[in-house]
């Protein structure tokens, strides 16, 4: 395509990484009634030629310094080491170097975010809202959920180009600080003194921000102290953050290089609530960056035994150093000046775009003064290392007239005018790449979302991300997974299994490109097990108990297990670095009378490990004469209609957004069994299927009653399904009892199900749906009814720690029944019980992990056990708490 343009704008600066990439993709839009164009090519005359011979439009652009790419300090550091290996003990290895990604270094590409742009009047999206939704949001919501841990299961260590961590609520802990802030933490150096000194060499340096556009935080008056190596452990720094808040958080740990002189296996190490996980980095490259770690549960407060980051200088290179920089926390903020209007974003650094995060990594001005595009190409070839194995991939949506449909994928390509193609002007293997990832995408779209999803194809285009010209070190490839301009598109790609089923395919194309490219055969890592239950069958052992995950011969799902890990949890928050269990059972030893311990299962096989089974709990018997009581987890559903939308005033109206943490966690019985702390009472728990298949019998004798959590599951999922309903009778028939929560059990059940589903509900739970919607986000006793005394109930509107219960289910007792919960302020019911002689019912219209505070919680639980057949503890408060002791059992 030959375009006219003056002289002033082609040798002036008019030709931008920007106006390429939106001129670029405009183009291909406008042309995507022609399928058969598959390639673009932008050409001008020049001005200043006398011959007025075209160039391409990107051979105006100002030749990049490739030189000013490379870190300012030399790169003589020769260990082959990865980036970092985690300790696993007991594993295959004695790290976690198994997977089919093992001892790859992968730079991933969330596309574009908030940006300082100079033709807006403010910090903005790239895109606006479409059908609700927005590019910049979907695709890094995607990849930061479920893409990451997928790519990290298979072994790969991981270079975002925009921050990865939602948590806001970031702290960071110099070794300058020691203990001069302890509001934000403390650095303590303990052991041999005389293994300590100053590295003399730059380093990051603590509350210094905002920064400036320019500013680089890693060379702001900053160093780094140093301790000597030897082969057993003498000396250990430990940064302690003070932190405000309870919650998962993504670690991050920076040093200051030396060539060789450091060693590649630095010995960190991440208490956490879950206990300790080991790690070794490779300090002869990537200093100066924010190197991550991994993401683990903490506490709120100083604690140097459950929140804190130690580095220890054991190692097999005595004789060198190990740096002891900074570490940090969490997410956190932007904190960065924009460099046109001179503001921060006022938003969350992980919604922000390249252009800032890349400068908070540590990158100078030849990163990202061209521009957010170029600055995400340009970062993973100024972070790559010679001889490290790696990959660059961009995720992005498409857009065009509201009507195309689709996936399209690209590589670079910048012919001369005469309309000829060749794949070799893009990094050698970025075909491949992306003929991988885009074949695995439209495979399993079309084998687990839509059978007649559009293929659009392998094209090129002059696509800055994907430029050589910025990073010729690794084979490139840009995704635009669908249209977010299309309703049908766009309505996919705000469902959250959609996106899980797309970071999958891309996790499986990145595996068989480098299976393909090797000569290998292509390992994909397993799905989660399935049907997982635990029971105690003592006072000190319980059993834990799972299916093999599901597989299928269209690629669509993982490889068959060869192997799992059992990992366990003392609060249901933090968990242990787990245990390799060969086989679909393993018995829990050394466990404590009346004691609760949270599991949850992954599997294994030569691919990686899979995303954990939902979270379970097992507390055994105080007593050998405790009844048995089951907890069933069958909270499954997570849709766009769990979306959390709300009014953006950046983007002037609704977006949905996917945060997993306000729509199900899948650690419901995590609040159910803390509640129940108060109960003297053996608990078991299993996965609601595991239960429909008979694996697990209802048994009165067994257990005296079953907790059946339903969270806001729904018609889709099922609330009972008809083997549920099934079993459920049959036990209730037998004596048992029953306690059903969960804000749509009567919408399924009696207002859209079917005759026996309707049958099920108003025989079996005693009750009968009156509104979809309790109209309150609280609750009061009836009087005369069990929960008689029980103190007035919040329900979770979103701002108490989880999930929006926004359509509580209103319902009446049928008659026999009674009610013994109402909405507050509304004459609408809210839980029924039911006497029935031989069995009791009570079933709650919201889901009971929403209730707070969590006390009170623990209150109705207690009283709702005490009804169906159980006694308090004596050894316990009916609160839930220790007698004696202050501390909450749940969050």
């Amino acid at each position: 395509m030959h375009l006219s343009l003056p002289d002033d704008f082609l040798h002036g600066g008019g030709v931008t990484e920007e106006l390429l990439e939106q001129l670029s993709r405009q183009l291909l839009l406008a042309l995507e009634p022609w399928p058969e164009i598959s390639r673009l090519h932008l050409a001008a005359a020049d001005p200043r030629d006398p011959l007025r011979q075209s160039r391409t439009l990107p051979s105006f652009l100002p030749a990049p310094e490739r030189d000013a790419l490379r870190k300012a300090e030399d790169e003589t550091g020769t260990s082959s080491a990865p980036l970092v290996r985690r300790l696993l003990p007991g594993r295959v290895r004695d790290t976690d170097g198994v997977g089919a990604l093992d001892g790859k270094l992968l730079f991933v590409s969330q596309a574009h975010g908030f940006i300082d742009y100079d033709n807006a009047a403010a910090w903005s999206t790239q895109r606006g809202i479409t059908h609700g939704i927005v590019e910049d949001f979907v695709n890094i919501e995607a990849i930061n959920s479920w893409l990451l841990a997928c790519l990290r299961g298979a072994g790969a260590q991981v270079f975002t180009l925009r921050e990865r961590d939602a948590n806001e609520a970031m702290v960071i802990v110099d070794d300058a600080d020691g203990g001069l802030f302890p509001a934000n933490g403390t650095y303590i150096e303990s052991g041999d003194p005389g293994a300590f000194s100053s590295s003399g060499i730059r380093g990051f340096r603590n509350f210094q921000a905002p920064y400036t556009a320019s500013e680089n935080p890693f060379d702001n008056g900053g160093s780094a102290r140093l301790i000597a190596t030897a082969a057993s452990a003498t000396a250990s720094a430990v940064w302690t953050p003070n932190l405000p808040s309870s919650g998962e958080r993504d670690v991050y740990v920076s040093f200051n290089r030396d060539g060789s002189a450091r060693a590649s296996d630095a010995h960190y190490v991440v208490r956490h609530t879950g206990g300790e996980s080991h790690f070794r980095v490779n300090q002869e490259r990537h200093g100066w960056v924010w190197v991550h770690l991994g993401r683990f549960h903490f506490d709120a407060g100083h604690d140097p035994s459950r929140g804190s980051v130690a580095l220890v200088n054991d190692s097999e290179e005595t004789g060198d150093t190990v740096s002891a920089d900074a570490v940090r926390f969490g997410g956190g903020f932007g904190d960065i000046f924009g460099e046109h209007h001179g503001t921060l974003s006022g938003r969350p650094r992980w919604e922000e775009g390249a252009r800032t995060f890349t400068q908070y990594q540590g990158a100078g001005a030849a990163v990202w003064g061209s521009g957010d595009v170029a600055a995400r190409s340009r970062f993973a070839a100024w972070e790559h290392f010679p001889g490290e194995d790696s990959i660059y991939l961009s995720w992005h949506s498409n857009a065009f007239n509201g009507s195309a449909r689709g996936t399209v994928s690209y590589i670079y390509s910048s012919n001369p005018p005469d309309g000829t193609y060749d794949p070799n002007q893009s990094v050698p293997g970025s075909a491949t790449l992306m003929n991988r990832v885009h074949d695995e995408l439209i495979n399993d779209i079309r084998a687990g979302w839509d059978p007649a999803w559009q293929d659009r194809g392998y094209k090129s285009a002059y696509f800055g991300e994907v430029n050589p010209a910025h990073n010729d070190e690794m084979p490139a490839t840009l995704l635009e997974v669908a249209f977010h301009d299309n309703v049908d598109d766009a309505t996919a790609l705000a469902h959250p299994r959609f996106r899980q089923l797309l970071a999958r395919a891309v996790c499986q194309g990145i595996v068989r490109y480098f299976a393909e490219r090797d000569g290998t055969p292509a390992r994909l890592l397993p799905e989660p097990p399935r049907e997982v239950a635990v029971r105690a069958t003592g006072a000190t052992t319980a059993l834990v108990s799972w299916l093999p995950p599901i597989t299928d011969a269209g690629g669509l799902f993982g490889d068959p297990a060869t192997g799992y890990v059992l990992y366990t949890s003392g609060d249901g928050r933090g968990f242990d670095d787990g245990t390799p269990v060969p086989a679909t059972g393993f018995e829990l030893t050394g466990l404590v009378p009346g004691e609760t311990v949270w599991v949850r299962v992954s599997a294994t096989n030569e691919g990686g490990e899979s995303l954990p089974s939902e979270i379970l709990a097992v507390r055994p018997p105080r007593t050998g004469d405790e009844p048995g009581l089951l907890l069933v987890a069958g909270f499954d559903r997570l849709d766009r209609a769990m979306l959390v939308s709300g009014f953006d005033p950046d983007l002037g109206g609704v977006v949905a957004r996917m945060d997993l943490d306000r729509m199900n966690r899948f650690d419901g019985l995590v609040a159910h069994a803390a509640g129940l702390g108060g109960v003297a009472a053996r608990l078991d728990s299993a996965a609601n299927e595991a239960v429909a298949s008979g694996r697990v019998v209802l048994d009165p004798l067994a257990h005296r009653a079953l907790f059946w959590q339903l969270g806001e599951e729904s018609t889709v999922d099922e609330t009972f399904s008809a083997a549920e309903q099934l079993r459920v009778a049959s036990y209730l028939g037998a004596g048992g009892a029953l306690f059903v929560s969960g804000a749509e059990t009567g919408w399924d059940l009696d207002h859209l199900g079917s005759a026996a589903d309707r049958a099920f509900y108003r025989d079996q739970l005693r009750s009968r749906y009156v509104a979809d919607d309790g109209g309150s986000y609280g609750a009061d006793a009836t009087p005369g009814g069990l929960f008689t005394g029980l103190a007035p109930l919040a329900i979770d509107d979103g701002t108490l720690g989880g999930y929006d219960v926004d359509y509580p289910d209103a319902l009446d007792p049928e008659p026999g029944a009674g009610e013994c919960l109402a909405y507050t302020g509304t004459l609408l019911g809210a839980c029924v019980q039911t006497d029935l002689g031989s069995s009791r019912v009570v079933n709650l219209g919201f889901p009971v992990e929403a209730v707070y505070p969590p006390d009170r919680r623990a209150d109705l639980l207690t009283r709702a056990a005490v009804w169906l057949g159980f006694e308090s503890d004596p050894h316990l408060f009916s609160d839930g708490f220790e007698a004696g002791d202050t501390s909450r059992w749940s969050p």
